[in-house]
């Protein structure tokens, strides 16, 4: 059983023996373990980077320009 492999374009696979991009999980859920909370909309951040706490879903969306979108129940 294949459990990540990485292929000569460096995509990652984990889970998959094909990733068709840089990340590629086969799964129905992916964990980032520890919450994180930016001071402000405009603290340090690169693009692309996720953050969450008991409130809020934060993603960096250009370098030190951070947005957030609240978490409710359902």
């Amino acid at each position: 059983n294949t459990r990540m492999s990485i292929t000569q374009a460096g995509n990652v696979g984990i889970g998959t023996q094909n990733p068709t991009c840089a990340l590629d999980l086969d799964a129905i859920s992916m964990r980032i373990r520890n919450s994180g909370t930016p001071s402000s909309a405009s603290d340090p951040g690169a693009q692309g980077e996720i953050r969450w706490d008991a409130n809020y879903l934060y993603i960096c969306v250009a370098a030190n320009t951070w947005k957030r979108v609240a978490l409710e129940a359902w």
